[in-house]
């Protein structure tokens, strides 16, 4: 049956949503960070209400910190002995070995021109010539600084500095390409698939908005002509096991299709009210942009400080190790890996999760490129939720680590080993999950992280909406359109470095690829946290949403209500 309703001005001026079959007075008294201090009541429903401003679950941002100090403090201690040791090693050992190589990489390339009827004498036309020349390169000047660091007043040393540049010559007899060109030919690349990146992905906003549904669709319907055509490309190159592969995905991509189609205008106007979000408060792509920087400097100075410590612990030379490395380093070191990477992600996950909640109560704080509902909700990401940011996050990181030691002592393939691999996989997309609706409600009201799980679960849960939070469609059209914007982007800096004579085409090609995808990928991401915020909001309070944004709001009840007649009841 239809509920009718309407929302009329009740006592005091708050608005009081009116239906045949229940009230629900939605409080709009607000606060500094711009969050009711409660939301709605629909019978037994529970209520997210404002925290006072307090350090959540500090244990475990000490800890957090502390772990880090650890590391600095591995770095610090191994990394210039690893450093010192592999220096000698490949100055006596290495160096010249690399040089007489040279003329092997000659007649191996020479060879392969003989096969294809090419010459690769001329090196300028050659990719791998190129990379040699690089490497070789880089090996000489790393080589120059090492004759400077133990240089002193013996006449060694002008020996020493005599024989760089002998090597020097006879490196560039093999190496003909010029590296500085090389080098400023890919910086030009890399800057182009970068500016090309940042404005395509940014389109894609729009791109999202304005075809939405059609977007779903084709990334529903994409896998089973993905199995269609294995199964075709099996019959004709005669390859049974792509045949039986190909129909079953065919067949499940078909009942998937099926069972989801018509809950696609519901997935389509979820991703266009969170799209609307995040263009109305694009700034927060550049704490999401931030974030890969973060992380990748993290992921250097992680391998950097690992591969020291092993080096250094395990007595490694360049032939291998001595000792195995101690299983107790090992978890500590992939633990910490995994914990300051979620950590990273999180942190840009209650950035949207606060910002978006201003959007929802509070439009005008929240409506453009810095607003200042950004800002605080950053800030009380990296401050009174930073606790409960690291305890959630440490969960997900302790199944990580546990899956990669498995990994690393699946040397003889057992039952019992992958159907342990198998459940922390599943245990590991379990946690995930429940992490990001958890870091809706610390993002949203200040939880710590355990009330914060507990709260948005009975809400979801008293509300029916279980089917709503497991539907993946959103995260689907995020991955399509990362890889669709990659090769566009890809194709460009391939055409790019055509264009221009680079001969980059392959290098150009790949790096717009994974800067396209990466960059996109993150952006969207943004979009998805949106998405689970919108539902949360939604769920709590439908009739702020249908006074500050009454077009959505009416796009969004009539859709799922359309998708989920049994369990949406507004």
């Amino acid at each position: 049956k239809k509920i009718h309703s309407y929302t009329k001005a009740g006592p005091g001026g708050i608005p009081v949503h009116i239906s045949n079959r229940q009230m629900i007075k939605a409080s709009v008294e607000g606060h500094d960070s711009g969050y009711p201090t409660s939301s709605i009541y629909e019978g037994d429903v529970p209520k997210g209400k404002q925290q006072p401003k307090k350090f959540n679950d500090p244990f475990w941002g000490f800890l957090f910190f502390l772990q880090l100090i650890a590391m600095a403090a591995c770095a610090m201690t191994f990394i210039p002995e690893a450093k010192s040791d592999l220096m000698n090693q490949i100055y006596y050992d290495g160096y010249y070995q690399n040089i007489n190589n040279a003329e092997y990489y000659n007649r191996l390339l020479d060879q392969e021109g003989t096969e294809k009827g090419i010459d690769h004498r001329d090196k300028t036309n050659s990719l791998t010539f190129k990379a040699l020349n690089v490497v070789g390169r880089s090996f000489l000047k790393v080589r120059y600084l090492y004759l400077e660091a133990i240089q002193s007043t013996t006449s060694n040393d002008r020996k020493l500095e005599q024989n760089y540049y002998q090597a020097e010559d006879e490196a560039n007899e093999y190496y003909a390409l010029d590296s500085d060109t090389f080098s400023t030919q890919y910086m030009v690349v890399v800057g182009f698939t970068m500016i090309l990146g940042l404005i395509l992905s940014t389109l894609s906003l729009t791109l999202m908005i304005k075809f939405a549904e059609p977007l779903i669709k084709f990334s529903v319907l994409i896998n089973i002509f993905v199995g269609l055509g294995l199964a075709i490309g099996g019959m004709i190159y005669s390859y049974p096991e792509f045949i039986i592969m190909g129909f079953f995905v065919f067949i499940m991509a078909s009942c998937y299709a099926y069972f989801v189609w018509n809950r696609i205008p519901f997935a389509a106007t979820n991703m266009v009210t969170a799209t609307v979000a995040v263009k109305a408060n694009i700034g927060l792509t550049f704490f999401a942009w931030a974030a890969i920087v973060i992380g990748g400097a993290w992921m250097t100075f992680w391998f950097a400080t690992f591969y020291s410590t092993i080096w250094v612990l395990g007595e490694c030379t360049l032939n291998g190790c001595l000792e195995e490395p101690n299983g107790f380093i090992v978890f500590f070191f992939l633990l910490s890996f995994y914990w300051t990477s979620q950590v990273i992600k999180n942190v840009v996950h209650v950035t949207v999760a606060g910002t978006v909640g201003t959007w929802w109560w509070k439009p005008l704080e929240a409506s453009s490129c810095c607003s200042s509902a950004i800002l605080s909700s950053h800030f009380r990401a990296m401050t009174y939720s930073f606790g409960s940011i690291c305890l959630g996050s440490l969960l997900v990181a302790i199944i990580q680590t546990l899956r990669a030691l498995l990994e690393r002592a699946r040397e003889e393939d057992s039952l019992l080993r992958c159907l342990a691999d198998c459940l922390l996989g599943c245990l590991e997309t379990i946690m995930e999950m429940f992490n990001e609706w958890a870091f809706v409600y610390v993002g949203l009201y200040g939880y710590t992280f355990v009330e914060a799980a507990q709260n948005v679960m009975t809400l979801i849960k008293m509300r029916g909406w279980t089917a709503i939070i497991t539907d993946y469609m959103v995260d689907r059209v995020i991955v399509l359109l990362s890889f669709g914007i990659g090769l566009l982007v890809g194709g460009l800096a391939a055409l790019f470095s055509y264009s221009f004579g680079m001969n980059l085409e392959d290098i150009a090609f790949g790096i717009g690829l994974v800067v396209g995808m990466v960059l996109t990928g993150v952006l969207l991401g943004v979009v998805g946290s949106a998405v689970n915020t919108i539902i949360v909001c939604y769920a709590e309070d439908p009739a702020s949403f249908d006074m500050n944004h009454f077009e959505l709001s009416a796009r969004m009840r009539e859709t799922w209500r359309d998708a989920f007649p049994l369990d949406f009841n507004y």
